[in-house]
C-alpha cells in the first residue's frame, strides 16, 4: 500500500499510516468526483436543472438543460429551456422559446402538456399550427376542454377580425361576411363541445356568451351566465358580462342590477375608472377646466348630477342613461381592448367614440392591399346618422387609431378618404354626447299638456293640473271599461335639478264611455295629475309606463310655474276640454269645487267634439252688495305656427269667409258678468261650427269694472271641422 501511495503521490520523509490512509481517501473522492462530473447522465443534469431552477438559479439551469440537450437531445430539457426563454419576453427569446417547444414536441409527440404549450405561443403568429395541435390533443384525447376552448377562441378572433369585412376589387367592395360566419358557427361548436364535458366551465361559458354578444344574439349568452352565477354567484366579469347582455336584450331592470353588482366587486382603482374615469373623458370638452379644479370628492359630485341631469325617467329605480354608459364601457372593454399593448377598449379611439355616441348605425372594415404607391392598411368605416368616422390599424397591432390622410412620402395609407383625426377635434367641442333613451319596452306616443290654476287647498300654491291621452285602441274592452293598467308620475325639480314635487299614480282602467275623447280619427282615454308646487323655475317631467309591456312615455318641458296673486286680479290657464260638468261622473275628471272638468290634452276638436273653455279668475272687486262686475271678451284668431312662436304676436287677420274685413285682426265675443264670489269659475262651449279646418288662437280678456284691472288668458284650439 505504501508503495502504492509513494508510486502515486512521491514524499519527502517518513509517513505514518494514518496519514497515508487519510491522503489515499482524499485522492479517491477528487478522482470519482471527477468522472461523475464527466460521466453524468442525461437524467442526472435535467434533474439538475430542475433542482436550479427551484433555486431560483436561472442562469445555471439554462447551462445545465443545454448540456443534456448537447449530449443527448432530451424532450423535457428542451421544453423547460423553451420556458426559460419565453418568460424573458423579447422578440429573440420568443423565437427561441417556440423553436425549442416545437422540438420538445417532435421528440415526444405524445405529451399532451408539450403540445398545448407550443400550441399558446403559436397561437400568435402560426395559427394554423396552433390550430393542428390542439387537433393533435384532442386525438390522444377528447376529454381535453382547453382544447376545445382554445380552438373557440382561435376561430372567434377570426370572426371578430373578419365580421363586416370587404375587399377593395378595383372600386367594387366584394363582401367576406360568409366567411366571418363560418369562424362564428365554427367557434360556437367549439365551445359547445367543451361544455358537453364540462357543463359549468367558466372560461367556456364566459368565452361562448360574449361571441354571441359579439354575433348581436345576446339572449343565447344570458342562460349559459345565470347558469355560472348559481356556482360562482361573486365574480366581477360575470356579472359585468350579464349586464351587457341583458341591456342589449331590452332587459334594463336585470342589465342594472347585474351592472350594481359588478362594480361592487371591482378593487377600488377598477371601480374609479369605470365609473368616474370613463365619465370625465365624456365631459372633458365642455368641463375639462373646471372638473381640473375639482378634489375626488367634488369631482364625484359632479358627475353624480350629472347623471341626475341626464335621467330619461324617474319612473324607475335606475338611471337609463347611467346604464347605457356603462354599456358603452363594457362593449368598448370586450371589442377594442389590446392586452399586449395595455390598451383598456374605452381608453382607445374607437372606445372613445362608443362613450359619446353609441354604437354605429353600420360599420365595414377594409381588408389591407397594395395601393399605387403605398400599402392600403386596414381601414375601419363607422357611419352615424349625421358624420362618417375612419380607423385605421397602421401597425397592425389591433390598435386602430383615428384615421388622417396619407403624406406624400408615406409607405402606409388609409382606405377612409376623411381626417377624423382633425374632424374628431371639433365633434368634441360641439357635439360631445349623443344618447337616445333605451326603455325595457317600446316607446309610446302620448299627447298631454299642462295647465296652472291657483290651488284650492294650499296658500300659496299652485295646482299645476297634467293632462295626457292614451290610445284606447292599445288597451282591453271589457263590459263597460277600458282596462289599460299603467303608472304616470310627474316630476317638478327647480333649476338646479332639486326635486320639488312628485306625484305617481297607478290606473287600472277608464270609463268606456266617460273617459273617451275622439281626436285626429282615435279613441283617447285621458287621465289628468294635479300636483300642488311653488313657484318656481325648472322643468316638469310626464312619465307613463303600461303594466303589460312596459310601453314607455317619457316628456320633459322647461316650466315657469305661476304666483297667482291673493290680492290683484288674476287669470287662471285657460282649459280647452271635451266636457265640463256639474256631476262627477268619472274618477279621471278634474274637479274645481263643484265643477268636473274632461280636458282634452291634444287641443283637437270637431263639429261631434266642440271645445268648452275652462278658466277661473281671482280677486275681483266687489261693490257695496259684495258682487262682481266684469266684462269678458273672447276673441278668436288664425294662429300661424312658426319655430320661434311668439303668443303675443300671434293674431292674425280673420278670415274673410266670416265677413270680416281683410284689415281686422280679430273678432271678440263679448258678455258681461255679476257673481257672488270674489273668485269665479267660468267655462263655456264655443261654436266653431263656421271655421275652417286650421289652429286659431283663443284669448280671454276679463275686465273687472270696479277696479278697472285687466287680465286675459290664451290657448291653441285645433279644428278640424
Amino acid at each position: 500500500m505504501n508503495r502504492f501511495v509513494s508510486k502515486f503521490f512521491p514524499v519527502r520523509g517518513n509517513l505514518d499510516r494514518k496519514t497515508l490512509n487519510i491522503i489515499l481517501a482524499c485522492a479517491f473522492l477528487l478522482f470519482f468526483s471527477f468522472l461523475e462530473n464527466s460521466i453524468c447522465s442525461t437524467d442526472d443534469l435535467y434533474k439538475m436543472g430542475i433542482e436550479a431552477l427551484k433555486a431560483k438559479d436561472t442562469l445555471r439551469a439554462e447551462q445545465l438543460f443545454k448540456e443534456s440537450i448537447r449530449q443527448n437531445s432530451d424532450a423535457p430539457s428542451y421544453f423547460e429551456l423553451a420556458k426559460i426563454n419565453l418568460s424573458r419576453n423579447t422578440f429573440l427569446s420568443r423565437n427561441i422559446a417556440f423553436e425549442n417547444f416545437q422540438k420538445a414536441v417532435w421528440k415526444d409527440p405524445n405529451n399532451i402538456e408539450y403540445k398545448y404549450e407550443y400550441a399558446k405561443i403559436c397561437k400568435d403568429f402560426a395559427r394554423f399550427t396552433a390550430i393542428d395541435e390542439y387537433k393533435e390533443i384532442l386525438k390522444l384525447d377528447s376529454t381535453q376542454v382547453n382544447a376545445w376552448i382554445n380552438l373557440g377562441s382561435i376561430k372567434e378572433k377570426e370572426y371578430s377580425e373578419f365580421d363586416k369585412s370587404v375587399r377593395n376589387a378595383d372600386g367594387i367592395l366584394m363582401p367576406l361576411q360568409e366567411y366571418a360566419d363560418e369562424d362564428l358557427r365554427e367557434a360556437e361548436k367549439y365551445y359547445k363541445n367543451a361544455l358537453s364535458i364540462d357543463s359549468v366551465n367558466y372560461d367556456a361559458i364566459l368565452k361562448l356568451s360574449l361571441l354571441y354578444q359579439k354575433a348581436e344574439e345576446p339572449e343565447k349568452g344570458i342562460s349559459l351566465l345565470q347558469r355560472l352565477v348559481r356556482n360562482k354567484k361573486d365574480d366581477r366579469d360575470i356579472h359585468l358580462s350579464l349586464g351587457l347582455l341583458y341591456y342589449h336584450s331590452s332587459k334594463i331592470k336585470e342589465s342594472f342590477s347585474e351592472y350594481k353588482k359588478a362594480i361592487s366587486l371591482m378593487d377600488p382603482d377598477e371601480r374609479k375608472d369605470f365609473t368616474i374615469n370613463s365619465v370625465k373623458l365624456l365631459l372633458d370638452p365642455l368641463f375639462d377646466d373646471v372638473m381640473k379644479k375639482m378634489s375626488d370628492d367634488e369631482l364625484e359630485d359632479f358627475i353624480n348630477l350629472y347623471w341626475k341631469v341626464s335621467e330619461p325617467l324617474y319612473l324607475t329605480d335606475y338611471n337609463e342613461r347611467l346604464l347605457e354608459h356603462y354599456t358603452r364601457v363594457a362593449y368598448s372593454n370586450l371589442n377594442f381592448s389590446v392586452p399586449k399593448m395595455g390598451i383598456v377598449g374605452w381608453k382607445s379611439d374607437r372606445g372613445e367614440v362608443i362613450l359619446r355616441y353609441g354604437e354605429p348605425l353600420s360599420r365595414i372594415r377594409m381588408r389591407p392591399q397594395m395601393g399605387d404607391n403605398a400599402v392600403m392598411v386596414k381601414t375601419d368605416v363607422w357611419n352615424y346618422k349625421d358624420f362618417t368616422l375612419g380607423f385605421t390599424d397602421m401597425a397592425s397591432s389591433g390598435n386602430y387609431i383615428f384615421s388622417a390622410p396619407a403624406a406624400e412620402k408615406d409607405k402606409l395609407a388609409s382606405q377612409f378618404t376623411g381626417d377624423t383625426n382633425t374632424y374628431i377635434a371639433d365633434l368634441r367641442r360641439n357635439y360631445y354626447s349623443y344618447y337616445e333613451p333605451k326603455f325595457d319596452g317600446p316607446t309610446i306616443e302620448t299627447p298631454f299638456n299642462f295647465s296652472q290654476l291657483k290651488s284650492l287647498d294650499l296658500r300659496n300654491h299652485t295646482d299645476l293640473l297634467v293632462s295626457y291621452a292614451l290610445d284606447a285602441a292599445d288597451s282591453l274592452r271589457i263590459a263597460d271599461n277600458f282596462k289599460i293598467d299603467h303608472e304616470a308620475g310627474v316630476f317638478f325639480f327647480d333649476k338646479d335639478y332639486e326635486e320639488k314635487e312628485s306625484k305617481k299614480e297607478r290606473i287600472e282602467k277608464f270609463d268606456a264611455v266617460n273617459d273617451v275623447i275622439s281626436a285626429s280619427g282615435k279613441k283617447l282615454l285621458v287621465n289628468t295629475i294635479d300636483v300642488p308646487v311653488l313657484t318656481d323655475s325648472g322643468f316638469v317631467a310626464l312619465e307613463i309606463r303600461r303594466t303589460n309591456d312596459n310601453g314607455t312615455s317619457a316628456n320633459r318641458s322647461k316650466i315657469k310655474i305661476k304666483k297667482f296673486s291673493n290680492t290683484r286680479l288674476d287669470i287662471s290657464d285657460l282649459i280647452l276640454a271635451s266636457r265640463v260638468e256639474l256631476e262627477k261622473t268619472s274618477d279621471h275628471f278634474v274637479q274645481r269645487g263643484n265643477i268636473f272638468i274632461q280636458p282634452n290634452p291634444t287641443n283637437q276638436f270637431d263639429k261631434t267634439n266642440r271645445p268648452y273653455l275652462y278658466y277661473e279668475v281671482y280677486n275681483l272687486g266687489t261693490d257695496a252688495k259684495g258682487l262682481t262686475n266684469f266684462e269678458q271678451r273672447i276673441s278668436v284668431s288664425e294662429f300661424k305656427e312658426e319655430k320661434d312662436f311668439n303668443v303675443e304676436d300671434a293674431f292674425k287677420s280673420v278670415l274673410d269667409l266670416l265677413g270680416i274685413g281683410k284689415n281686422e285682426e280679430k273678432i271678440s265675443l263679448t258678455s258681461n258678468y255679476q257673481t257672488a264670489g270674489k273668485d269665479s269659475k267660468i267655462y263655456l262651449q264655443l261654436d266653431l261650427s263656421k271655421y275652417p279646418k286650421g289652429k286659431y288662437l283663443i284669448v280671454v280678456l276679463i275686465k273687472d269694472k270696479i277696479s278697472g284691472r285687466e287680465v286675459e288668458t290664451k290657448s291653441v284650439v285645433d279644428w278640424s271641422n
